[in-house]
């Protein structure tokens, strides 16, 4: 017969490589664990494609709406709407962040492709707060509270102004600030 502490020591020895592979196995699975935990979520292009969807596709905005039928064409923007006396108005009634809005801002260019001259109509939506924080994106300030990331979209688009019809380029610059 062997000896008790033989035996205790051989078992104790047996045990070394199994706690080492315990010790692997956990740490591999910590490292799985944290990989697929999000500890942040940036939402800011997907608020800024809602935004400008809601502008697009709203009867009350600056695409045409036809009242006797309650259609609203997407994709055809009334220059009456987005001339700038009216602009706030209508982007006002389709998209509302409250009277301070520190949410987002944005700048809309349509140019008319129909004429050879520089036919280009400018509004903006939250003009201070478009320009204060366009200049942050601009500058690389993208990170961290106190920055802002800009989206640029263009879309061709058709103009409607007095039932005559002519094409477009609507482009599209929003600033969302980080929170």
């Amino acid at each position: 017969m062997k000896n008790k502490r033989a035996i205790t020591t051989f078992e104790i020895l047996m045990w070394v490589p199994r706690i080492l592979f315990l010790v692997v196995v956990m740490f591999t699975v910590m490292i799985l664990i944290r990989s697929y935990v999000a500890t942040t979520i940036d939402t800011s292009e997907l608020e800024a494609n809602i935004f400008i969807s809601r502008i697009l596709y709203s009867p009350n905005s600056i695409s045409y709406f036809d009242s006797d039928i309650g259609r609203t064409y997407q994709g055809v923007i009334d220059i009456n709407k987005f001339k700038s006396q009216t602009a706030d108005k209508f982007l006002e009634r389709s998209v509302y962040y409250g009277d301070n809005n520190k949410e987002i801002g944005a700048k809309f260019l349509l140019r008319d492709l129909s004429s050879n001259e520089n036919n280009e109509v400018t509004i903006y939506y939250n003009e201070d707060f478009f320009r204060e924080q366009k200049k942050l994106a601009d500058s690389g300030f993208t990170r961290g509270p106190g920055g802002a990331r800009g989206y640029s979209k263009k879309y061709d688009v058709i103009i409607s102004k007095d039932n005559i019809l002519n094409r477009g380029v609507l482009a599209i610059d929003v600033v969302v600030p980080n929170s």
